[in-house]
């Protein structure tokens, strides 16, 4: 009987943690991104290629932009979108970020006192990166990174076929986002900590297949320089956005430092920490390194938090499995998690959650505070003959939305960073520039978000005689230039 209970704990852990990561992922679309995505793709059904020069904007004439480092990513939305609408994306990105979670799974379902620590760490990560949670092509990069841990550190334990996945895996990492150097290091941080081993015929299987997997990453349809793409980016565009643009700022940039999910990236680093500690008698030396790589890794920009959090859970199942536990039962402590997990799974679909970026309801469709459906229609029908300035937030909607006939000024997918900094910026310096600005790109309309950090591009308009509010909602804002 005593089996059979902690059979069933288990299995209640199981299910109501699925739950509650289904009742935190599916919400309305806010992701900026996926409407670049499906434009993009859009293009290439339109005209039989991906198009060399942006279509959608006028501030750089013949801008011949870098979009090809995903390319299989715009497709597999795009594609989701004709099946299914925006109804499916979000039901199969809910999937996979429930699926990611669960992957370590099959190797702790024999364990109560893993099973209890996975429960809890995804508890605590969900609520550290659920500002995040959008329809992304970086999930991709999420899926993988757990997966090549995954197969590592089963390799640990026993060598297996698995790891003969991994070119493949790398091959089709290289075409959905530029993250596969994180795989690399990865696998490399395996090989140095298990090199005394390095005549075991498996020890140069893997060694062979790392090799594999870094020259498989030339398989890409910009080859050697799509290859070394995400190193170009990050010491180029990566360094200006750090400065500048909300989502590449230091997780600890006072922005977000006293919101709720600073506290739960710290809690779950802590009980990193605590297991590696409990852990030590097995010396986890591959788990203690990638850990702090990922620690690190996840505190260097807000926008790596999600993959810290999958990471960090996979890494604490497998030191689950390694620690030593106090004799008590931890059937009734699993039966716990599950209550409090299905709590707060019926209270997000009843009431939703709040965010970094706003409340979030349990739902489909689009989120009419990040996304400016109405405010679009309007300008787009106004008949309006100069140019739009767009808040950056909204550019790839814009481009989405207006198809390419009513250009913008810029979108996320611009990497000019010289224009961002000199130009784009230059609006909201002050009235002067702001002024100057206008005239030089004969903007006669505005379409501003309503999120911190722009109260001085507001302050400058709301304030100018020659300018008026012409339309505000949940989360957008029309001024027009009065003539």
């Amino acid at each position: 009987m005593k089996l059979n209970f902690d059979g069933i704990s288990k299995t209640l852990v199981w299910v109501c943690i699925a739950v509650f990561i289904i009742s935190m992922s599916c919400f309305p679309i806010q992701s900026e991104d996926l409407f670049m995505y499906l434009a993009i793709a859009r293009e290439y059904f339109k005209t039989g290629s991906f198009p060399v020069y942006d279509p959608f904007i006028y501030s750089i004439p013949n801008f011949a932009w870098t979009i090809m480092h995903q390319w299989l990513g715009y497709l597999v939305f795009y594609g989701l979108y004709e099946l299914g609408d925006f109804e499916l994306i979000i039901v199969l990105k809910t999937i996979l970020i429930t699926a990611v979670y669960c992957f370590p799974l099959w190797r702790l379902r024999k364990s109560p006192q893993a099973t209890l620590v996975w429960g809890v760490s995804v508890l605590v990560a969900i609520y550290a990166m659920n500002f995040r949670m959008m329809e992304r092509t970086s999930f991709f990069s999420d899926l993988f990174i757990v997966a090549v841990l995954t197969i590592l550190m089963a390799e640990q334990v026993k060598p297996s076929r698995w790891k003969y996945t991994l070119p493949f895996l790398f091959l089709l990492w290289v075409n959905l986002h530029p993250g596969y150097p994180i795989g690399w290091f990865i696998i490399g941080i395996f090989l140095t900590v298990n090199i005394r081993n390095w005549k075991n015929p498996e020890y140069k299987k893997l060694a062979g297949l790392f090799v594999g997997c870094v020259l498989v990453c030339l398989v890409n349809p910009k080859g050697l320089e799509g290859f070394l793409y995400p190193f170009h980016f990050m010491d180029n565009e990566g360094r200006v956005y750090r400065e500048f643009y909300f989502e590449w700022m230091p997780t600890l940039h006072p922005l977000y430092r006293e919101h709720a999910q600073t506290y739960f990236i710290f809690a779950l680093a802590i009980l990193n920490i605590f297991l590696l500690y409990r852990a030590r008698k097995s010396k986890p030396v591959f788990e203690l390194l990638a850990s702090a790589f990922f620690i690190f890794y996840g505190f260097y920009a807000i926008r790596f938090v999600p993959s810290y959090c999958f990471a960090i859970v996979t890494i604490n199942a497998s030191l689950a499995l390694k620690a030593p536990y106090p004799k008590i039962s931890f059937k009734y402590l699993n039966v716990a998690v599950a209550t409090l997990a299905l709590a707060l799974a019926i209270k997000n679909i009843g009431w939703g959650y709040e965010t970094i970026s706003g409340h979030r309801d349990f739902g489909f469709g689009m989120d009419p505070n990040l996304v400016p459906e109405k405010a679009a229609r309007i300008l787009d029908n106004s008949g309006l003959k100069s140019n739009v300035y767009n808040a950056h937030l909204f550019g790839s909607y814009l481009a989405w939305a207006w198809e390419g006939h009513r250009k913008l000024i810029f979108h996320g997918f611009v990497t000019d960073t010289n224009f961002f900094i000199q130009e784009y910026l230059m609006f909201g310096a002050g009235r002067e520039q702001f002024d100057h600005q206008v005239k030089k790109y004969n903007v006669g309309a505005i379409i501003s978000d309503r999120f911190t950090g722009n109260e001085s591009f507001l302050r400058i308009i709301s304030e100018h005689p020659d300018w008026q509010l012409v339309y505000k909602d949940e989360g957008s804002l029309i001024f027009i230039k009065k003539q």
